[in-house]
């Protein structure tokens, strides 16, 4: 019984390194998944976060060429995030020797910007406002946020729900002077220049035209953003 025993073991110990020097001498599906995801890597050096094969599959499934080969992958189309079909061509010098038919489903996660809680439209984003979040990047439109430094102190566009991503279009610069904020009215021509306190009666960009409201005179005049203080009018 020890005899039968202890050469099943033998059995046993030796099949394995028969197949492990097989597997050596000849491509896995293991080897195709390793070089195919190194190849997505470096073509997709612009993404952001981890890459990884959620699912991959090779035609015909029993394939069997040699390790000393050499694979050149050919893709149809971009390569991307989603799915990728490519064709792996094995050669021996120049001749080629075997052909498979790779399809991979590409997935990569990155942390992106997402609102922390409930903010409402023309916000000027803080810290508290925004945080980081892991998500799978297929899933998420064009116009993602990586770096929370993009978006603070830029005013929002839309109001927005907690955990909502948010996207570049979502995001502005503020305005110069807000409304209600007192500025300097800066009156002037080809000789004269006159300056005086006032209130703005609208938000406002850099060069854009807005009302503000002469604090002395009670005049309301139109003039132009030219700094976060003043508004120029030309009399």
């Amino acid at each position: 019984m020890k005899c039968i025993r202890a050469f099943l073991i033998f059995l046993c110990i030796n099949l394995f390194f028969v197949s492990e020097l097989l597997a050596k001498e000849f491509y896995t599906k293991e080897d195709l998944k390793r070089i195919f995801l190194k190849e997505i890597k470096n073509k997709l050096f612009w993404v952001k976060g981890k890459i990884y094969l959620e699912d991959f599959r090779v035609e015909p499934a029993n394939f069997k060429i040699p390790s000393k080969a050499k694979l050149k992958l050919k893709f149809f189309g971009r390569p991307r995030i989603g799915s990728n079909v490519a064709i792996g061509e094995f050669y021996s010098g120049n001749k080629r020797i075997g052909i498979v038919r790779i399809w991979a489903y590409v997935e990569a996660k990155a942390k992106v910007v997402v609102a922390n809680k409930f903010i409402i439209n023309k916000a000027i984003l803080t810290k508290d406002d925004i945080r980081l979040e892991e998500k799978k990047l297929s899933q998420l439109p064009q116009g993602v946020i990586f770096d929370i430094n993009e978006v603070l102190g830029k005013q929002i566009k839309m109001s927005v729900s907690p955990g909502r991503v948010l996207l570049k279009n979502y995001i502005g610069e503020p305005p110069l002077i807000r409304r209600g904020e007192v500025v300097l009215i800066v009156a002037r021509n080809k000789y004269l220049v006159v300056k005086a306190k006032g209130v703005a009666l609208q938000d406002g960009y850099l060069n854009q035209k807005i009302k503000v409201k002469n604090i002395a005179s009670k005049k309301v005049v139109v003039g132009k953003v030219i700094s976060p203080k003043e508004v120029e009018v030309v009399f």
